[in-house]
C-alpha cells in the first residue's frame, strides 16, 4: 500500500511484511488512537511509519535484532524509542512497560516457539492490545547474511487456546491474531471487532493491489465464571 513499505519482489533480502491485513491493521491503529505503542520486529519500519501517519501524537517504540537495518531504514528517526535487541528477551529487561498496543509483525516466526510464546503472554500482561501479523506455510532460511531472517516456528490461531479473549482472521498464508491484552483500552474487543467487520475491509493478494475479500475477524472468548479481567 502506497507509503508503507513492503518487501519488493524484486529485493528478497529487505525486511519486509505480506500486505495482506495491511487494511485491518490501518483501521485498528485509527480506532485505538495508541498513546504508547511498541513495534516488535521494526524490519523496514512498515508498522512504525502506519503508527507515524495514523497516530501522530502517541510515543512510538520499536524493537528491531538487526543492527544494519536501523540506519538503512533510517529506524531512529521513526521511533521515539528503538531498542536493538533479541525481543524474546528484551522484555524482562523492561516488566514494567506499558502500552496500548504492541504490533508483533512477520516476527514470532524468528523465534523459536517457546520463545513465541513466552513473549506473547508477557505482552498480555503489559499491554491492552496486541495485534499479530505472522506468515505460515513460508519457508525462509538466512536472508543476504542475516541469520535472524531464517524461518524457526509456525503460527495459527490454534495457538492461541491459552488465553481467553482473541480474534483472528486468516488468508493468503497469513494469520491476524488480535489479542484483548490485561491493561485499559478504549474498546471492548467484540465491539471492535464489530468496527472493523463493519467497515468490510479489504484482504489483498500477496500483491497489495488484488482483492481477495473484505476481512473477517471471528471472536473467540473463554470466560471464567468470575471475570476479573477488563472487557
Amino acid at each position: 500500500m502506497a507509503g508503507f513499505a513492503q518487501r519488493p519482489a524484486a529485493d528478497p533480502s529487505m525486511p519486509g511484511s505480506f500486505p495482506v491485513f495491511d487494511a485491518v491493521v490501518q483501521q485498528v491503529i485509527r480506532l485505538l488512537a495508541p498513546g504508547r505503542a511498541l513495534d516488535i520486529g521494526a524490519g523496514a519500519g512498515k508498522y512504525g511509519r502506519m503508527l507515524a501517519a495514523l497516530a501522530p501524537d502517541g510515543h512510538r517504540e520499536g524493537i528491531e535484532i538487526e543492527p544494519a537495518y536501523v540506519e538503512a531504514h533510517g529506524l531512529q528517526a521513526l521511533y521515539h524509542r528503538l531498542h536493538v535487541a533479541d525481543a524474546a528477551q528484551w522484555w524482562r529487561q523492561h516488566p514494567a512497560d506499558t502500552f496500548d498496543l504492541v504490533l508483533v509483525g512477520d516476527c514470532l516466526e524468528h523465534l523459536p516457539k517457546s520463545a513465541g510464546l513466552d513473549l506473547l503472554n508477557a505482552m498480555v500482561y503489559r499491554c491492552g492490545y496486541l495485534l499479530v501479523l505472522v506468515p505460515e506455510f513460508v519457508v525462509q532460511g538466512a536472508v543476504g547474511g542475516v541469520a535472524a531472517e531464517a524461518h524457526l516456528s509456525v503460527w495459527s490461531e490454534r495457538d492461541l487456546h491459552w488465553h481467553d479473549l482473541w480474534a483472528w482472521d486468516n488468508c493468503r498464508a497469513t494469520s491476524l491474531l488480535l489479542l484483548r491484552g490485561y491493561q485499559p483500552a478504549p474498546w471492548p474487543l467484540e465491539a471492535l471487532v464489530d468496527q472493523l467487520n463493519a467497515a468490510d475491509l479489504p484482504v489483498r493478494h500477496f500483491d497489495g493491489q488484488t482483492l481477495v475479500r473484505p476481512a473477517r475477524l471471528r471472536v473467540v472468548a473463554q470466560p471464567r465464571e468470575v471475570a476479573y479481567r477488563l472487557p
